[in-house]
């Protein structure tokens, strides 16, 4: 690949990253097998690394592999996924109150600034942009933490959430609510305000799973 070239990472590790883009974006379905052949030849490089890259993507949860079949893009149940937002939840309280004891000025600055451009995404009802964001807003609150297992923890549930959310349980509607959960986020992390910024973390976090049922309702004609 002329991108390994270009920014000096192994090669394997450029594969990985192609393969995982193609896996989030959407541009290899859920449940689909993973042709080497095909993807050695689009990406010009031998089946060796391809199988690393699979592998690797298999450990971080995004890909299965079935013996004798082969590699697939994992699959999530709404009742895992379920499970997930459970989950989820007392990992943002916990990621509140540790970022508000922990934040730099610096930090703070950053979330403004996603906050900032999640607000002009909203108003311009680019969903697929805000929501881009929101995931890195998320990310940044619980790097604040500088706990490395609660960073371990949290990345694993939000690619479980997100492989789900690609079936197109997203849209448009209510992130006039999220940001401004967004931003009361924000505001008690600024503050130093531990209990309110856990509080507003795990709050927002359930009211994601709510979001997420009443859109998956309404696509389906609930």
């Amino acid at each position: 690949m002329d991108e390994a070239k270009k920014t000096g990472l192994p090669l394997q590790a450029m594969v990985r990253d192609r393969i995982e883009h193609m896996i989030l974006s959407g541009e290899l379905k859920a449940g689909e097998h993973l042709n080497e052949n095909a993807l050695a030849a689009e990406l010009n490089v031998s089946r060796g690394p391809i199988r690393e890259a699979t592998r690797s993507l298999a450990d971080a949860g995004l890909l299965t592999i079935m013996r004798n079949r082969g590699a697939f893009v994992r699959e999530i149940s709404l009742e895992d996924v379920l499970h997930v937002y459970d989950v989820r939840a007392g990992l943002a309280s916990v990621a509140g109150r540790l970022a508000a004891l922990r934040a730099t000025p610096e930090g703070v600055a950053e979330l403004q600034d996603l906050w900032d451009r999640m607000e002009a995404a909203r108003i311009e009802r680019d969903s697929d942009a805000y929501y881009e964001l929101n995931r890195q807003f998320h990310a940044r609150i619980v790097e604040m933490t500088g706990n490395p297992k609660l960073i371990e923890f949290h990345e694993a549930t939000e690619r479980d959430v997100f492989l789900f959310l690609r079936r197109g349980v997203t849209g448009p509607t209510r992130i006039d609510t999220s940001n401004r959960q967004h931003k009361e986020m924000l505001d008690a992390i600024a503050s130093g305000d531990e209990q309110a910024a856990a509080k507003a973390f795990e709050r927002h976090v359930v009211a994601g799973k709510q979001r997420m049922l009443d859109t998956l309702v309404s696509n389906t004609g609930g």
